[in-house]
């Protein structure tokens, strides 16, 4: 897979409700305004409570890419209204590797 339908399947898994099915690799890093995250299995321990409290809905806008890097712009829907948000996301062999989250967090629940 390219790194744009690793991305679409990035925002698909989220709004399916079904993040494990998510092609992360073992190694994923994630880094976004709550800091950096190292490994595909504390990276869902740690995101799927905080996204269940904050996200409602994932509205892709734009997606550009090459074989393994791409920049996808969405709007995440919160209980406090939107966020715009993009993510640059990084491929090898099939699975995301990375991901840098930039948007703004303060209107988001972070107690867990």
């Amino acid at each position: 897979m390219k790194a744009e339908e690793l991305a679409k399947a990035w925002i698909e898994g989220w709004n399916a409700g079904r993040p494990d099915e998510i092609p992360l690799a073992e190694n994923f890093v994630h880094k976004s305004p709550f800091g950096e995250v190292r490994g595909r299995s504390k990276y869902l321990e740690w995101v799927k409570p905080l996204a269940a409290e904050n996200v409602t809905d994932l509205r892709v806008q734009r997606l550009m890419g090459s074989d393994q890097e791409a920049v996808i712009h969405f709007i995440m829907m919160t209980p406090n209204g939107p966020v715009d948000c993009c993510d640059w996301v990084v491929c090898n062999d099939g699975q995301i590797s990375a991901i840098h989250s930039f948007y703004d967090a303060s209107g988001l629940d972070t107690s867990g």
